[in-house]
């Protein structure tokens, strides 16, 4: 966007200043609970997030893109893209071209894999200065652009260190200060893995996500910028608890040997999950396929390339699966490599995600409030919408102009106060 351009869109939003972008953007923090459920927020357990949506605006719940994975969903919220388009179509894509799945160990900096353009590189694209604190893709620059200050991600990073860093980094002199920020914490999607939707460690690591974020609004609040402020609070998928009565074992129907499977990439015991992608040749597709439906095997779909729902949008030409073996919610998907006998009580999680993204169990979280947004009436819950939905606000808020993407701020004009209506004309 030019400098006049950016100048008539803060005028036509009614805002204030006489620079381009930088010292006159409002500030964004962007704050991303991995696996949140919409019902975890209440005054009990989570009492900041609480206030902030009675404050703002809150979603009965947020579609995530499919799969129902944190990788997919933290890519789709930051460019505004399917992963049919950006190429993350699970925690661990298999590219056709290099013939390789992705690895966590050596591609996370590599351009190649991320497609789109995450948002932090379309605010600094147009002088407004970025900062992320752990997001998924962003520790990879994008055309040779990166976000001012980016931290490769580091999961025993103390909570409350995140929080004082991030209000160092809003505390900084106008000109180096960041105005769109992101934070990320894991404790909740790692509590619920492990012990269980609604369990006391679960609600635990809620209270604490909770406290950190309030001392971050506090901060803010404190801060001198509160006025200008947009704070999201948003997640990636929801999640349902698993059970050793409900696998699907199907080891007798598929030779696993003769696929690729790169969501099963460091298995070496039997894998309980909620779905699989197969990627190989056209003999070994149509044949574990004719397998697999020649028989109803009931809470399984199974889904053959050029058939997977258009509603997905994650058949990457390079990258969307031969074969996907999808189980119904709170199902798992069995395989093994010695023909081993399912084992209820070896359950990897009590709980997961990664399901369809329809399913009312994978619902996201969305919470926001500042100048941009607008009041809940009554404190009621607006309809849930796609999160690709997300970028086109973001942008909106930051008073920029945002690259190519999937979403439409039509959709959710609701989202915006009545001084941010006029981006529905400019995007």
């Amino acid at each position: 966007m030019t400098c006049f351009r950016f100048l008539f869109l803060l005028l036509t939003l009614g805002l204030h200043g006489l620079a381009c972008a930088q010292n006159t953007a409002p500030y964004v923090i962007m704050i991303g609970v991995d696996g949140l459920r919409p019902a975890s927020m209440n005054a009990h357990d989570s009492p900041n997030l609480y206030k902030l949506a009675q404050k703002g605006i809150h979603a009965r719940g947020m579609r995530p893109a499919m799969p129902s994975k944190t990788f997919v969903n933290f890519y789709s919220l930051a460019t505004g893209l399917h992963p049919e388009h950006h190429g993350l179509v699970s925690n661990y894509p298999f590219d056709r071209k290099l013939k390789r799945a992705f690895s966590r160990k050596t591609d996370t900096t590599k351009d190649y894999w991320w497609g789109g353009e995450p948002i932090w590189i379309t605010a600094e694209k147009q002088g407004v200065k970025s900062a992320t604190y752990y997001w998924v893709g962003s520790e990879t620059p994008i055309g040779n652009v990166r976000p001012s200050f980016w931290k490769p991600f580091n999961q025993s990073k103390d909570y409350g260190e995140r929080v004082t860093e991030v209000l160092q980094w809003l505390s900084l002199p106008e000109a180096e200060r960041p105005h769109f920020v992101t934070l990320y914490f894991s404790a909740v999607d790692s509590a619920a893995h492990m012990y269980g939707v609604n369990s006391t460690q679960e609600i635990d690591a809620i209270q604490t996500v909770d406290k950190h974020i309030g001392n971050l609004i506090a901060g803010i609040e404190k801060s001198g910028i509160s006025a200008d402020s947009n704070i999201i609070v948003l997640s990636d998928h929801g999640m349902i608890n698993l059970s050793g009565e409900r696998i699907i074992n199907l080891d007798s129907q598929v030779d696993w040997s003769q696929f690729a499977i790169p969501d099963w990439h460091n298995k070496i015991t039997p894998v309980y999950a909620p779905f699989l992608n197969l990627y190989g040749d056209e003999a070994h597709v149509d044949s574990a396929y004719k397998a697999l439906t020649e028989n109803t095997i009931e809470h399984l779909r199974v889904i053959k390339r050029g058939a997977l729902p258009a509603n997905y949008h994650f058949d990457h030409p390079q990258r969307g699966p031969d074969l996907m073996l999808l189980a119904d919610p709170g199902w798992s998907v069995f395989a093994s490599k010695d023909n081993s006998v399912p084992d209820p009580t070896k359950l990897e999680n009590k709980a997961t995600h990664g399901y369809d993204n329809q399913a009312p169990e994978m619902a996201a979280t969305f919470i926001a409030s500042g100048p941009a947004f607008a009041s809940s009436q009554d404190s009621k819950p607006v309809a849930p919408f796609d999160n690709i939905e997300v970028y086109n606000v973001i942008a909106c808020a930051l008073g920029i102009t945002p690259a190519k993407n999937d979403g439409n701020l039509q959709h959710v004009s609701y989202l915006l106060s009545a001084q941010y209506q006029q981006c529905l004309t400019q995007f």
